[in-house]
């Protein structure tokens, strides 16, 4: 196929998916514009780097650190695309690791790019990707991406897991996903932690026999169908609102479900600028095959990074042992992590029942209520009292009385009354004379 057919259908394809991912204006055609000329340029572009995630999870904020561009000036999109120019200390020796896979010589002056792509948050638009995936399986890079602070964090991060296998699965044979998962168990297989900063930085190790390769450890690439995944955490600056335990759990979760996807792990902040470096140089590393040292860093909690490689279950058994109940609850979030009362099924009962019950509970309430008010109101503090003889006359209910006429109540009730006023005026007067006499003795 010569050079102009090629060109001709890359031409066509851009005008058949533009209608699809954007609307027709300048700005949006632009990006296409930018698609097909990293295509023309004679520049040396790895591999595919395409970012998945939750709406809100800050892939844009991410995004435009590792490209230092204005996240605002992008046009929103179902499937957007950008460039990252990568930088000359980027691929320097001193930031490689000893992995017989790895080691592409290039030139310090060549000009290197990495297309990114990142899709939009809605899972419906999984059927995009299609027009963002390579050739060859390994020339992707999947970057799960999910925010620390998603009380569903694992099934997030699971679900977009998924998604990209059937996508995968759908886009490239069953021959390339298999020489795709030959390619990550030898990866996994030669890696050795990074050389000391006082040895040679520039050394590579060397290829390894396949006779003696190790088998890989138990869960080990169990979930992965042969493409390059990256797990990335986002806003760690949050992590320091967990308890040692809640963390344990969350990162003894993330650990399991990367090892078994074969897939890097890397805490990262553009609030505080938490391994957004770190991530561009490994980035490149997986994308070129350029050496890379960094070691691993499971102690800060706002800056882990676990490679593809240095993980296993006697390094996360190591967590276990602080926290004996580590594995006890299935999802590593902040809401399953408290304590949560169980919920209990209430049936709704049939309307005439239940106003039966209501009507015979309120006349239970007033039946019980009335004689309990008239009994504390008829014990007087003290009953020789004359005042608390008026009163507990006064306050007296006779309900069961048989009625009697008016005029006969009447005085009754007022020359008791009157008695009850004459007996008080004389205790008083009787207590103000013994007053004056004691003041004149």
């Amino acid at each position: 196929m010569s050079l102009t057919t090629q060109q001709q259908e890359l031409d066509d394809t851009a005008n058949a998916v533009l209608p699809v991912l954007y609307s027709s204006t300048d700005d949006e055609v632009g990006i296409w514009r930018e698609v097909l000329a990293s295509k023309k340029t004679n520049t040396n572009q790895g591999s595919t780097v395409i970012v998945l995630g939750d709406n809100r999870c800050g892939k844009s904020s991410l995004l435009a650190r590792l490209d230092k561009s204005d996240r605002s000036s992008k046009p929103k999109s179902l499937l957007g695309y950008r460039v990252l120019h990568v930088q000359n200390d980027a691929r320097d020796a001193s930031y490689a690791y000893q992995l017989g896979t790895a080691g592409a010589n290039l030139n310090p002056s060549e000009l290197l790019q990495i297309p990114v792509w990142s899709l939009d948050g809605n899972e419906s638009c999984a059927s995009l990707l299609k027009y963002a995936l390579p050739a060859t399986p390994s020339e992707v890079v999947f970057i799960l991406s999910a925010s620390i602070d998603n009380p569903n964090l694992i099934n997030s991060l699971k679900r977009w897991a998924n998604v990209c296998t059937e996508q995968a699965q759908k886009h490239f044979s069953k021959e390339d996903l298999k020489a795709g998962r030959n390619q990550q168990e030898r990866m996994w297989q030669e890696y050795v932690d990074p050389v000391q900063s006082h040895m040679s930085t520039s050394v590579v190790g060397s290829f390894a026999d396949e006779h003696s390769l190790l088998p890989l450890d138990q869960g080990t690439l169990i979930e992965n169908c042969g493409v390059t995944f990256m797990v990335v955490i986002t806003k760690s600056d949050l992590g320091k609102e967990f308890t040692d335990a809640q963390f344990a759990k969350i990162s003894i979760q993330l650990r399991k479900l990367c090892l078994s996807l074969g897939a890097t792990l890397i805490f990262t902040s553009t609030k505080e600028s938490k391994n957004i470096q770190l991530l561009q140089k490994y980035i490149v590393h997986r994308s070129f095959g350029t050496a890379f040292t960094s070691a691993a860093q499971v102690i800060e909690r706002d800056s882990i990074f676990v490679p593809a490689g240095w993980d296993g279950e006697k390094k996360i058994d190591i967590i276990r042992e602080s926290i004996p109940d580590a594995d006890a609850a299935l999802e590593p979030t902040r809401d399953k992590l408290r304590p949560v009362a169980k919920e209990q099924l209430i049936e709704a009962e049939e309307d005439q029942a239940f106003l039966k019950k209501l009507m015979d509970t309120l006349a239970t309430s007033t039946t019980s209520s009335g004689p309990k008010q008239r009994t504390m109101q008829e014990e007087p503090a003290d009953k020789d009292s004359p005042l608390a003889n008026f009163f507990s006359n006064l306050l007296k209910d006779k309900p069961n009385k048989p009625a009697v006429p008016a005029t006969s109540a009447q005085p009754m009730d007022s020359a008791a009354t009157q008695a009850q006023l004459d007996r008080l005026l004389k205790s008083a007067q009787s207590s103000k004379a013994q007053a004056s006499r004691d003041s004149d003795a």
